[in-house]
C-alpha cells in the first residue's frame, strides 16, 4: 500500500499532465493546423498531444512547447467563422472571436 502511495506522489504531475491531455483532446476547443492567438501573437497549433501542445509561432518562425497543465495559464484565442462559411478572409470578414483563459468569451463583427 505503501508503495501505490509513493509511486502516486512521485508522478503525480505526470498523471496531471495526462489528465490534462485528454480534457483538451475530448474537449475540441483547439485542435491540430487551427490558427491561433497566443497573448497577440499568431500562431498555428502543430500538434495537441497526451503531455503537451505545440505550437509554431508564425511571426518569430519557432515552436513553442506548451506542457498541457500549463495551457491554462495562456490566453489563447482562436478567430472562428461567423454564418456557417469555411474560411474567413480579408480584414472585414465576419469573424467571431473566443478566447479559451476560462474566464471569457466575446463576439467581435469585422
Amino acid at each position: 500500500m505503501a508503495a501505490v502511495v509513493f509511486l502516486g506522489v512521485w508522478f503525480k504531475d505526470t498523471i496531471n499532465s495526462i489528465f490534462q491531455g485528454i480534457t483538451v483532446m475530448l474537449g475540441n476547443d483547439i485542435n491540430n493546423d487551427d490558427i491561433v492567438y497566443i497573448s497577440g501573437r499568431q500562431a498555428r497549433v502543430v500538434r495537441v498531444g497526451m503531455r503537451k501542445t505545440i505550437f509554431y509561432m508564425t511571426d518569430r518562425g519557432t515552436k513553442m512547447i506548451v506542457p498541457n497543465d500549463r495551457l491554462h495559464t495562456l490566453t489563447i484565442e482562436k478567430i472562428l467563422p461567423i454564418n456557417g462559411s469555411a474560411v474567413a478572409k480579408g480584414p472585414k470578414a465576419n469573424l467571431k472571436k473566443e478566447v479559451f483563459n476560462g474566464l471569457e468569451c466575446e463576439e467581435k463583427d469585422g
